[in-house]
């Protein structure tokens, strides 16, 4: 799940920057030329794809675990293991894509327009509240989720 949504990321930073505007340091925002109208109606048509895959991977998850345990899935165990799918992403977020590649490695690609000359490099606390924000922000999705997948629908 790391990997592809890590993946989705740069090749949407790679394709344009711009459409992650919102999600660099306010530092950076304020050096960058305004979001495009283009940039927008991107930023729409890629985050409901994003959105349903990181979703839906901690209900694959559980649904595989479910299978694995002959059709019995706790609620408690259904959300650490969702909980868990999200605590990774967001981990592999912070470690690879925040720290590595966008802080260490700085490619040219991922630079907003008019930030060129910008310093990148020493944001290290703004990705780091950003990855305890996406811990929290992880509990109601896999609350939601564990309680949908241990759940036994038969009518």
């Amino acid at each position: 799940m790391s990997a592809l949504l890590g993946s989705i990321v740069m090749a949407i930073v790679y394709y344009n920057a711009e459409i992650m505007h919102d999600d660099y340091p306010a530092h950076i925002q304020e050096k960058a030329l305004p979001m495009s109208d283009a940039a927008k109606k991107q930023r729409t048509v890629v985050t409901i794809p994003f959105i349903t895959l990181l979703l839906g991977f901690p209900a694959y998850s559980n649904l595989k675990l479910k299978r694995q345990n002959h059709g019995q899935l706790s609620l408690k165990n259904a959300f650490i293991n969702a909980y868990a799918v999200f605590a990774f992403s967001n981990l592999f977020d912070l470690l690879v894509l925040d720290y590595l590649i966008m802080l260490r490695m700085r490619p040219r690609f991922a630079m907003l327009p008019g930030t060129e000359a910008s310093d990148y490099s020493n944001d290290y606390f703004f990705h780091f509240v950003g990855f305890l924000k996406g811990m929290g922000y992880g509990i109601i999705p896999s609350l939601i989720i564990a309680y949908l997948t241990s759940r036994n629908w038969r009518a």
